[in-house]
């Protein structure tokens, strides 16, 4: 055991986290229920990267037996606390309805109360690890239950990610990966070796990747609705012209009366109906088909499907259409919100050839014939 190289490990852990945690401040990312697990995490890595410098530091001296006890226990604790906290994270990032006692958090929970519990019995009788009487560290098997439930916790939040894949396609801007592999790695390389400290420095590495990429996210999602934006619609054409692969349509809506919800029930309750919008909107759309919010309170859908089926297109835009129309009565039928979504709707294929500025003038005229035909209606 180096001491000197288990300090400059978690000493770079918690120089890398504090610097994580200012920057974040000072973007003012921690008002979310997402953003307030991440910056939780941060905390969780700093303190676990202190107790553990300090745990080797006192391991092996019989006076500062009770320290070694406590920062020991501190660190067991930090381990499960991460795997609940890392599972709330990712459920509440794809599905942005952050519910505590959620199904899915229930076991989580459970589990982690029995091991902080259980933990305060552990120093006494010994059974997840062991301070001899000269104050020397030893794991036990049982201790590996810690272990277990972070890994756990991965697998669950790997199988989120992948539903979210499937469902709405790929998870943008979230490297699930980047986060995981240096934990994983290093959490290997502690548990198999005792004597080096590798594993919170994983941590802080990958929720470092995990917060460089979120930046991108940023500049290219709504923040409102959570949908890419006009910025993101643009890089997916600029790819859409580019590839060989796959040909696209653009469907473009309009919530109608959308000024009256407003006047009649301010601008906050007129913020919630664009939330609702966007929610039905994620709700019609598959991974074959992405939802935007253009401007104000139009969006836009984009729709692809192979290029050797192209003939297939127009067929598959009117069936995202539809379900948009179904998922828009189903929520006005459900009395959720004091107002109804009516959507005016217009489509266009995508020509490669034309200027991008084209493609959106034919979804809008078409949009702008089924608004017409909807005001002609209600006089």
């Amino acid at each position: 055991m180096i001491i000197e190289e288990i300090l400059v490990a978690n000493g770079a852990a918690v120089l890398i986290l504090v610097i994580l945690l200012i920057s974040r401040y000072m973007a003012r990312r921690y008002y979310r229920p997402e953003d307030k697990l991440f910056t939780a995490t941060i905390f969780i890595g700093i303190g676990a990267s202190i107790f553990e410098a300090i745990s080797f530091l006192v391991d092996g001296k019989p006076e500062l037996y009770a320290v070694n006890m406590i920062t020991n226990t501190l660190l067991y604790a930090c381990t499960a606390t991460v795997s609940l906290l890392w599972v709330m994270y990712v459920d509440s990032h794809f599905n942005r309805n952050f519910k505590l006692f959620k199904k899915l958090y229930i076991p989580f929970i459970a589990i982690w109360g029995c091991l902080l519990i259980t933990l305060v019995f552990n120093a006494f009788f010994g059974f997840y690890f062991k301070i001899d009487a000269n104050s020397v560290y030893s794991r036990e098997l049982p201790g590996y239950l810690f272990y277990a439930f972070l890994i756990a916790s991965f697998i669950v939040t790997i199988i989120i990610y992948i539903k979210h894949r499937i469902s709405h396609g790929e998870a943008q801007f979230f490297p699930i990966w980047m986060f995981l592999s240096p934990i994983v790695l290093m959490c290997v390389f502690q548990m198999i070796w005792y004597g080096i400290s590798t594993a919170w420095l994983g941590c802080a590495i990958g929720i470092v990747g995990i917060h460089v990429n979120m930046q991108s996210k940023f500049s290219f999602v709504d923040t409102l609705t959570n949908l890419y934006n006009r910025a993101y619609i643009e890089h997916k054409l600029i790819a859409a012209r580019e590839s060989q692969r796959y040909v696209i349509s653009g469907i473009m809506l309009d919530v109608d009366y959308f000024k009256e919800i407003n006047d009649n029930y301010g601008h906050s309750v007129g913020d919630n109906a664009l939330i609702d919008a966007a929610g039905i909107m994620l709700n019609a759309t598959d991974r074959n088909s992405l939802p935007f919010r253009f401007a104000g309170d139009e969006f836009i859908i984009l729709v692809k499907v192979p290029v050797n089926k192209a003939d297939e297109l127009e067929a598959r835009t009117i069936e995202v259409e539809e379900r948009v129309r179904q998922e828009a009565e189903k929520f006005n039928n459900s009395g959720k919100a004091p107002y109804k979504l009516i959507f005016s709707i217009g489509h266009a294929m995508y020509d490669k050839n034309a200027e991008d500025d084209e493609f959106f003038r034919k979804m809008d005229e078409k949009m702008y014939l089924e608004k017409q035909e909807h005001h002609q209606r209600r006089k």
